[in-house]
């Protein structure tokens, strides 16, 4: 089995690079590289700065989250936490999520709290994450709406697939903020049909104790539930501007709100459900060349526009991965890629 997880890793960074390398040669690599290179120095120190300002409002976010919660970690220590679990997250299927017990590990044995009460941090950042970047994929989504470059069929999925998103969202928040604990109840009620009886129960002890946690930020924590959601706001709207930072430096576009706005929906959709190979390798890009052509922008400042902030985002997972490996969190073992913690977070890439 383990050998099978290995080969099916091994596969997907070929499928990835067979992909990304294709893309280069349509593209042509000239074209790419020129496109590269009329970035200049400023042009990507603005790109790196662009990833890093988005960093650090979600780290302000969580943290504020975290004091709220009464929980108390310098900021350099829980620096090393987003960064972790951000390198873990960014290799996963999803860019959204991947990383989350690993940093909810970091800080809990930083600050020497339960994890459980650092889980729930992490879930209400997730939510306030998923609410930020539901407005800002609303805007995109009427854009897509009122186009006629886009056929009914597209509008209607977006417009479904946006409704779920904001379905799910508010649901799950209505739900901590009312205190049903329904994940726990959920677990319990497993227990009763399931063997392993006495471990369900332990996990909806701890299950539980994070929905009260979660609760307590919609309630008695709300002023700083309220200011971590604004700088949610603030690391997504970095992310929205991405186009713009890239593209004025190689071309001086500048980009309407529609434009941004129709292309951050796009590119939402597609790290959110096609991020299939390990950091997204050659579906992010293709995904991205299809977008920006709907911009007027040619195959190879598209690629080269994923490629740039590709380096700068790789940059802060290799720091992570850094991290990880000084902690001895991170190690190879019988071929594949392990996560470990004393807690019992085991995740495979």
């Amino acid at each position: 089995m383990r050998a099978n997880k290995s080969w099916w890793l091994l596969v997907l960074i070929g499928v990835g690079s067979a992909l990304l390398g294709g893309l280069i040669y349509v593209s042509g690599p000239g074209q790419v590289l020129a496109n590269l290179k009329a970035v200049g120095l400023w042009g990507f120190l603005a790109v790196l700065g662009n990833v890093l300002c988005s960093l650090v409002a979600w780290l302000i976010s969580w943290g504020i989250l975290l004091r709220g919660a009464g929980i108390r970690v310098p900021w350099s220590g829980l620096g090393v936490a987003l960064v972790s679990g951000y390198s873990i997250s960014y290799l996963t299927p999803s860019m959204y999520l991947g990383g989350e017990p690993v940093r909810a590990y970091l800080v809990s044995k930083r600050a020497g709290v339960p994890m459980a009460r650092v889980m729930a941090t992490v879930v209400v950042e997730r939510l306030l994450a998923g609410v930020a970047l539901l407005l800002f994929a609303s805007l995109g989504g009427f854009f897509v709406l009122i186009s006629p470059q886009f056929t009914l069929a597209d509008k209607r999925a977006v417009g479904i697939t946006l409704g779920i998103m904001a379905g799910f969202l508010g649901l799950a928040i209505f739900s901590f903020a009312r205190n049903y604990h329904w994940i726990s109840r959920l677990i319990r009620l497993l227990a009763r049909v399931l063997p392993g009886r006495g471990k369900l129960l332990r996990a909806a002890a701890k299950v539980s104790e994070t929905e009260q946690e979660i609760f307590h930020a919609f309630t008695k924590h709300l002023a700083c539930t309220a200011a971590a959601f604004a700088f949610q706001i603030l690391a997504v709207f970095f992310n929205y501007l991405r186009p713009q930072v890239f593209f004025y430096f190689t071309h001086r576009t500048l980009f309407s709100a529609p434009q941004l706005s129709l292309y951050f929906t796009l590119n939402a959709f597609l790290t959110a459900f096609f991020w299939i190979t390990p950091g997204g390798m050659g579906v992010a890009e293709g995904g991205r060349m299809g977008i920006f052509s709907l911009l007027g922008i040619r195959a190879s400042g598209a690629l080269a526009f994923s490629v740039m902030y590709r380096v700068a985002e790789l940059a802060f997972v290799a720091l992570g991965i850094y991290l990880l490996l000084q902690q001895g969190l991170l190690r190879l073992k019988a071929g594949r890629v392990e996560v470990k913690t004393n807690s019992g977070v085991n995740q495979d890439d």
